[in-house]
Parts: C-alpha cells; structure tokens; sequence
C-alpha cells in the first residue's frame, strides 16, 4: 500500500488539504524543497523491488512551480523509477505544462485555485486507489506505474568532498555548495536546474572534478575521456578540442560552473 509521501514544494510550504487528505489515507508525508533534494529522496525510498513486486510504497506530489516537470523529465530520461504521482499547480495558466504531465504519465493533476475540500478528496481517494490498487496486483509481475531500472540507477547519490588522488578515476558523485554531480548519469546540478553532459563531456568532467585544482594531462584526457590510449598527442587534442569546447559553453550558462575549467597551456586542463 502507499505508505509514504513525497512532496515537493516551493517556498510557500505544502498545501494544507492536500496534506490532511493524504495524512487520511494513511500517508506519512515527506516535505522536499527543489528537485536535487526531491530526487535524492525518491532514490532512496523507492527500491527496484517495488516495480516487481507490483507494490507502490511511495507517493509523490509536485507542485508545477516548485520544478515538477523537470523533476519527472529527468526520471524518465534517466530510467528512474517513477513513483504514483500527483502534481499541484498554483497557477494553472500553462495548458502545456498540463500535457507534458499527462505525457509523463502522471496519475492526477490538481488546481490550488479548487476548494480546499475538492483538493483534499482528490490526494485522499488516489492514494487510497493506488493502495487498493497494489494489495490486488499479482506479485509475480510489474503491473505498477514504476518503471523498471537498475539497482544502480536508483541508489542514492553519496555526499562526498573532492577526490584528491591520483587514482583510477571511478565514477564518483560530488556534492558541493556550488553543485552536485552525479557520474553515473552525467548530469549536474545546479540548484533547481540541471546540465546534462554527454558522455564524453561526463568522462572529462569526472576526471577534472576528481583531481580538483590540479592539472590532467592532455594524454590522460585522450586516453580516458576519448578512450583512445594509442592516438597520437596531435590528432587526439584535435578530438579533444570540441567535447572541451562544447563543455566549456554548457557550464557557461551557470554563474556557478561558468570559468571553472581552465587550460594549462601546453599541459591540459584544470578544474578550480
């Protein structure tokens, strides 16, 4: 059954009727604030076996303005597991924002502008629906709106400080005041918002982030980034030149990111 309720919101705090028609049904609620902290939450409540075993332990709602369409892109691009979801939005002026959703397949999209009353049945009767909904599923196959991923995409992003060695460059993920990177899926973020890289611009990015304020070889780039140990210095930096340039103009658009690579003339690049 949903035990467990994920909200997301902004800074105007959660909806009152939202939460008592949840609390009604049963539901513990959980208050996130963006989408970093939200998704880090979702990863470590919502476990691979809840998508085969038919259950939906976990609810979410999201409001629209707090990111929630971002938030639920993001899951499906990276093939997360999407728990039961229910979107609230304050403003109701965005017919797209409404598609998108239904796209993503959200189960219930809810107005702040319906009576308190209306708001309140609808969280209470979908997660009611959805906990009737698991105690008859068959458990010997997925039959919930989660979405089957590895375990590795679900586990949660560890919190960790710049590496400072000269290791193999594992992957790794790196949580600072600036940003959160997260290697496994190439994807940091930056407050609220996100840069996805590819994964080139990941392999580079990781390897400069592990060896913070300290150069990486034009060699090491070649051979661990492009994964060609056996090119020669020149034709590699000709490679290398637009994954670093188009890695450079993404992390741009971030005040935080934004002349954080800097190259090392003759040598190679640096992360400061």
């Amino acid at each position: 059954m949903v035990a467990e309720t994920i909200y997301m919101m902004n800074g105007r705090g959660p909806d009152p009727a939202i939460v008592k028609g949840l609390t009604e049904a049963g539901c513990q609620v959980h208050s996130t604030h963006g989408v970093v902290e939200t998704l880090n939450m979702i990863r470590a409540k919502v476990s691979p076996a809840d998508a085969f075993s038919g259950s939906a332990s976990v609810m979410l709602v999201a409001e629209v303005q707090a990111g929630a369409i971002p938030l639920l892109t993001l899951l499906q691009e990276n093939g997360m597991l999407l728990p039961p979801t229910l979107l609230v939005d304050h403003d109701g002026n965005n017919i797209q924002a409404v598609i998108k959703a239904l796209q993503l397949g959200v189960q219930d999209y809810v107005l702040a502008s319906e009576p308190a009353p209306q708001r309140e049945l609808r969280a209470r009767v979908l997660a009611e629906r959805l906990s009737t909904q698991a105690e008859t599923w068959p458990k010997s196959g997925p039959k919930s709106a989660l979405t089957a991923s590895t375990t590795a995409a679900t586990a949660p992003v560890a919190s960790v400080t710049f590496a400072q060695t000269t290791t193999a460059y594992a992957p790794v993920a790196v949580k600072t005041t600036d940003f959160q990177w997260d290697s496994e899926s190439h994807v940091i973020y930056v407050g609220d918002k996100y840069v996805r890289l590819s994964p080139v611009e990941g392999r580079v990015f990781d390897m400069l982030v592990a060896k913070h304020n300290r150069t990486v070889s034009m060699q090491e780039l070649i051979g661990d980034a492009l994964k060609k140990p056996d090119a020669d210095l020149d034709s590699g930096i000709k490679l290398l030149r637009p994954h670093m340039m188009r890695l450079r103009n993404k992390l741009q658009r971030h005040p935080r990111l934004a002349h954080r690579i800097v190259n090392v003339r003759g040598t190679g690049y640096m992360f400061v």
